[in-house]
């Protein structure tokens, strides 16, 4: 008769098999192996513990643990929540992964599939060269001017004025909060603006959502009638930006902290925001910097331009780089007729507390161009896969440093784009311990030409 096994068949089986090693001689007898026989019946994979269940998966190759998802909805719940194979399918993605304020060890499953999914589609249509996109609107039940996306892409920020005209103000969206896309929060500006640049931003050991915008004072009531120009930068918590998205919630005082306001009488100036860093700069010399933290300055005055012809050159367009420089597009602003010269410079960015004279910069390429709508590409620096990368992932990923590149209309008798791109590089006189990362110059130089139907 053969006897059910008991609950510590374990304990019971080691000790058996040591004090079988100790008579390697002996026969077993028919009453021993009836014991030793296990009757074994089809176990369920829901009825498993969800800890076994992991240990299950980290076992498994990465391919074969993601077609583990299509078994059962079980067990696709279960590879959702596997901690050991999001951190393996993370590591695998060799797309460019959007923002994510988050901490990666964090993140759901789902928040991770999002990421991925998000990396893959827009791979995806960049090779293909797609010429539709997916597409997706919503009543804003306001009139925006302005429209620009967070790094990541879940939340948009917009400005708008009321239906009378008189009052302006941006907004933070959620495009994926469950009941759909909605309205967060709402700023006064107190007239239109000019630009809004927006980007994530960890303040005080606060993760958040910064918005910067640039708006025309109104004329001074003064004989020389000039104009003032204002740059603002207010600050939300991502604890409060969730809080916001629970109906249930209630906002008593405004979700907006100021950090910055500055005025100037210029009537152009342009901005860079990153890393608790505001960037200025004011044409026709000038790079002012303040810390967004603690409020400290530093300022730099830039030398002449050389073989530039205009005393006074204007300052296109900057942006605050990774490696401790700031890239800066400045040159004569003509008559688009003519070719002028214009300048593609990086400098260091000065000590706080510093005033520079006469700058020059580390690095230049000059170009020729009868136009001055340069805009340069935002990203400060790439997303990481993990939260503590090994130095052979930082090495692969150039030091997650993004290719800035540099846009801006092309010359007559061409119609197209032209783009300047800097991409990142290992720094040579780095060790394989402490890699430090660059950019690598002359800046690379791509021409892209209208459709005729465009032209």
């Amino acid at each position: 008769m053969i006897q059910q096994i008991p609950a510590d068949l374990m304990s019971r089986r080691r000790q058996s098999s040591v004090s079988t090693s100790r008579h390697t001689n002996a026969k077993p007898t028919k009453a021993s192996q009836a014991k030793c026989v296990q009757v074994s019946k089809p176990v369920r994979l829901d009825t498993l513990l969800t800890e076994l269940m992991f240990e299950i998966l980290e076992h498994m190759d990465l391919a074969d643990a993601l077609r583990f998802r299509l078994v059962s909805r079980y067990c696709a719940d279960v590879v959702l929540l596997a901690p050991s194979i999001l951190r393996r399918l993370l590591r695998h993605v060799k797309a460019p992964l959007p923002y994510s304020p988050k901490p990666i060890q964090t993140l759901s499953g789902r928040e991770v599939l999002s990421l991925c999914r998000r990396a893959f589609g827009l791979e995806a249509n960049w090779k293909r060269k797609l010429d539709k996109v997916k597409a997706n609107g919503f009543l804003s039940l306001h009139r925006p001017y302005h429209v620009t996306l967070a790094p990541g892409g879940r939340y948009l920020i917009t400005a708008y004025r009321s239906r009378s005209g008189e009052e302006h103000f941006i907004s933070l969206f959620d495009l994926e909060n469950k009941s759909g896309p909605v309205m967060l929060a709402s700023c006064p500006t107190h007239s239109s603006v000019e630009s809004i640049t927006v980007t994530w931003m960890e303040n005080k050991g606060r993760q958040g959502i910064a918005v910067n915008w640039v708006r025309q004072l109104p004329l001074e009531k003064q004989a020389t009638q000039s104009r003032g120009t204002e740059t603002v930068v207010v600050f939300i918590p991502l604890e409060t930006i969730e809080s916001l998205g629970d109906p249930n919630y209630v906002q008593t005082d405004s979700p907006w902290e100021v950090l910055c306001s500055r005025q100037w009488k210029a009537s152009h100036v342009c901005v860079s925001m990153a890393n608790n860093v505001l960037a200025v700069g004011i044409s026709p010399n000038t790079l002012s910097f303040y810390n967004l933290e603690d409020g400290r300055k530093s300022s730099s005055k830039l030398a002449p331009l050389p073989h530039s012809a205009m005393p006074d050159p204007m300052i296109f367009a900057v942006k605050l780089m990774c490696d401790g420089k700031i890239l800066i597009v400045r040159g004569e602003a003509g008559h688009s007729s003519q070719l002028n010269l214009h300048a593609l410079e990086a400098y260091e960015v000065p000590g706080w507390g510093t005033s520079q004279a006469n700058a020059v910069p580390n690095n230049c390429n000059y170009i020729h161009s009868n136009q001055n709508n340069y805009t340069i590409s935002q990203m400060y620096r790439r997303q990481k896969t993990c939260d503590n990368p090994s130095t052979e992932e930082i090495i692969e990923a150039s030091g997650y440093l993004p290719t800035i590149t540099i846009s801006v209309e092309s010359s007559p008798p061409h119609k197209g784009i032209t783009q300047y791109r800097l991409f990142p590089t290992r720094d040579p006189t780095s060790t394989d311990a402490s890699p430090k990362f660059g950019y690598s110059w002359p800046i690379t130089v791509w021409t892209g030409h209208y459709a005729e139907h465009d032209k």
